[in-house]
């Protein structure tokens, strides 16, 4: 217990002065904007190199700078502007080829493949019975092959030789898009269709922060990071789309007085079944949410039992309807080339878990020992009963620290559901993605080291922070009166 009269005389600390936070907004958000321009007419990775990490590391100062700054101003004022420098460095990122992924050429093929009534999942995309269909700007000739640094007769698809690893609603979203900018379009389409995701993705946050009741101001968490200006707009990443489905779940879920109780529980579990079909990966949440509608349902088995089965039923249909199509089809090689991803990756043999390596656990059973920490997360959430949001977060959050990707887009869909959260100490994993991806394509010969130091860095700051709220919260209910400037409240309250 802290003594009263301590507390009284704890300092008000500020990041940023009130008077001057307009100002300190105001260049923060120019400044990243203009971060945005300079990065989209970089050279991609391989040619950039650490330099393009360099540029993305001062954009990420700018970003904190002015998510700070966002709450020394007034609410309206701090959203208009926010939205508005978000939106401007989206755009900018339209001015460039995709920077440190080709994805989206994977997404054009499988694309191209569904125009002609072929099922993506039937043949990879070497296969010589597909020759017809080859545009010249994903195979280019010899001189366009020579351009990127490639021999003759290459393809600027990755994995050429597998077949596609992405859910049906992901490649609906393929031939979809597809269908609408047609051959030709190139890169540019693609970044296109994944502005237009972020541009709902913005609108849905901000709907959400509404529903749940939290300050609007923490759209600047999301809204001014470089990591979807990069991954969802420059790269084209199809995970954009994933994220406009699971903050609709989260906007769907919130109720008043118990009143459409059993349609918000059905649709709530249906989005997120959506969103697992189009990136793998949101398919825990399916389980958190069952989870979480259990614990609301307080005391009353039944009514428990009642909300999982309709959340968790809408889900595993939304994924029988959705595969049931390419199954009939091609029956098991609508796997594609998951397995083989897995292998790649080093899940398989159990050395890509890079915290439970770094404690020194045995590979064969760092797969095992992840798994008992995200399902400890999972019955933090039932013992706890924390919001929604919160619970969403902290489950995903956990399944990256677990896994620890490569890929740092996985952890976009983490910083918008903590955005709604009011939790930016996950702000930490999205930036230990980084080093550890740009190690990996750059060949570093200390690539686990600086993987595994990024993670771990990033699970110590998520737990500092946990712990300064913790600390705080507790002293608010010893003295009402005490107020941390530098700590929105929010960030301590449910």
């Amino acid at each position: 217990m802290i003594a009263p009269s301590v507390v009284q005389r704890s300092p008000r600390v500020r990041l940023v002065p009130a008077r001057s936070g307009g100002v300190v907004l105001v260049g923060a958000v120019v400044a990243g904007v203009a971060m945005s321009a300079v990065v989209a007419t970089r050279r991609p990775i391989l040619h950039s190199r650490w330099s393009l990490l360099g540029l993305l590391g001062v954009w990420s100062l700018f970003w904190l700078v002015g998510g700070a700054a966002a709450f020394r101003v007034s609410r309206r004022r701090a959203v208009v502007v926010v939205v508005a420098a978000g939106m401007a460095m989206r755009l900018a990122a339209l001015g460039g080829p995709p920077l440190t992924s080709d994805d989206l050429f994977r997404y054009s093929w499988d694309g191209r493949v569904q125009a002609v009534g072929i099922d993506a999942y039937k043949q990879p995309p070497s296969s010589s019975a597909l020759l017809r269909l080859r545009e010249g700007w994903l195979w280019p000739n010899a001189a366009g092959c020579a351009a990127i640094n490639r021999a003759p007769g290459c393809t600027r698809i990755n994995r050429p030789d597998a077949r596609t690893i992405y859910p049906p609603v992901a490649e609906a979203w393929f031939a979809g898009v597809y269908r609408v900018t047609g051959i030709g379009a190139h890169h540019k389409a693609w970044q296109v269709a994944g502005l237009l995701t972020e541009v709902a993705t913005i609108g849905l946050l901000l709907a959400a922060l509404r529903h749940w009741n939290r300050d609007p101001r923490w759209i600047a968490l999301y809204a001014l990071s470089p990591a979807p200006t990069l991954e969802i707009v420059n790269n084209a990443h199809v995970d954009g789309l994933a994220i406009v489905f699971v903050l609709a779940a989260l906007v769907v879920i919130v109720g008043r007085d118990g009143r459409g109780a059993v349609w918000r529980d059905y649709a709530a579990g249906a989005l997120v079944g959506v969103a697992a079909m189009v990136k793998l990966y949101p398919a825990l949440l399916v389980v958190g949410l069952a989870g979480i509608l259990w614990c609301e349902a307080g005391d009353s088995l039944h009514r428990g039992i009642r909300r999982l089965a309709r959340a968790g039923g809408a889900a595993a249909a939304v994924a029988i309807v959705s595969y049931a199509p390419h199954v009939w089809s091609v029956g098991a090689r609508v796997l594609g080339y998951l397995p083989g991803y897995l292998k790649e990756e080093h899940y398989q043999q159990g050395a890509r878990f890079l915290i439970a390596d770094a404690l020194h656990v045995p590979h064969s059973l760092a797969g095992a020992v992840s798994a008992l920490a995200v399902g400890a997360v999972l019955i933090w959430i039932i013992w706890r009963r924390p919001p929604i949001p919160i619970a969403v977060t902290a489950l995903m959050g956990a399944l990256l620290l677990a896994v620890s990707p490569v890929q740092p887009w996985y952890a976009v869909t983490l910083l918008a559901v903590a955005t709604v959260a009011a939790r930016p100490q996950w702000s930490a994993v999205v930036l230990a993605g980084y080093p550890y991806f740009f190690a990996v394509i750059l060949d570093h010969p200390h690539t686990v080291g600086i993987g595994m130091v990024c993670y771990v860095a990033a699970l110590a700051a998520v737990a500092a922070v946990a712990a300064v709220v913790a600390v705080v919260a507790g002293t608010r209910r010893v003295n009402n009166d005490l107020r941390y400037r530098w700590l929105p409240r929010s960030l301590t309250t449910p």
